[in-house]
């Protein structure tokens, strides 16, 4: 019995160890490496505007797009590009070219209690939904999308830091990696007007570097 115990010990330490090593490769693809949690609660706080409750709030229900979010991923990165004054430019820039890649009033995600959601997306005068899971690790902050098809086309997974206040939700995702997701949403439409507003976002983002690219949502 003994024995049995020790072994059952060794298989829980096995699998919290794991579970570690997933969730800081996760943030490593996200913000770098050997990336601190009180940069993560930092770099939320900055774009809530407060503190971000250690509460394991739901997710469920409807988020709609309020506004652009930008981050860098360390503070030097942030004084190398001018301070706190340069998101604020950044997130003005961005904000008209948002609405015409699909990052509007009409864009949303609805979460399910059974870890489905929805995400709904308006590019031009066509309407796109795509479907997946979602899980989250609410202690690190970290949401993981799983995208299904579109069409032909595979989406793959999406993985961001998130805050949830209850009322808003802010995500931000690695620039790269959400430029890459974007740009295969919108091979699926034949808006010029969508795709070269989508050249000019990578063009504004390959003026800065280490940029976390993102949105808040309310419900």
């Amino acid at each position: 019995m003994k024995k049995l115990f020790t072994i059952m010990a060794l298989v829980l330490t096995v699998s919290v160890a794991n579970a570690q090593t997933g969730i800081q490769s996760v943030l490593n693809q996200i913000l770098g490496e050997g990336v601190a949690s009180s940069t993560v609660t930092s770099l939320l706080e900055n774009v809530i505007g407060g503190a971000v409750s250690e509460l394991d709030l739901p997710i469920t229900g409807t988020w709609k797009y309020s506004q652009p979010a930008i981050q860098f991923k360390s503070d030097n990165l942030l004084a190398k590009a001018g301070g706190a004054a340069a998101t604020s430019k950044i997130e003005s820039t961005l904000s008209p070219l948002y609405g015409k890649i699909g990052l509007n009033s009409s864009f949303s995600y609805t979460f399910n209690e059974d870890n489905t959601f929805t995400q709904t997306i308006k590019i031009g005068s066509t309407v796109k939904t795509l479907n997946g899971t979602y899980t989250l690790d609410a202690a690190n902050n970290v949401i993981t999308l799983q995208y299904g098809l579109l069409g032909k086309v595979g989406l793959g997974k999406l993985n961001a830091i998130y805050a949830n206040t209850g009322s808003s939700v802010a995500m931000l995702f690695d620039a790269t990696a959400k430029m890459n997701f974007l740009k295969k949403v919108l091979s699926t439409v034949s808006s010029l007007s969508s795709k070269t507003s989508l050249a000019a976002v990578t063009t504004v983002l390959d003026n800065y570097n280490g940029v976390l690219l993102g949105y808040k949502m309310t419900k």
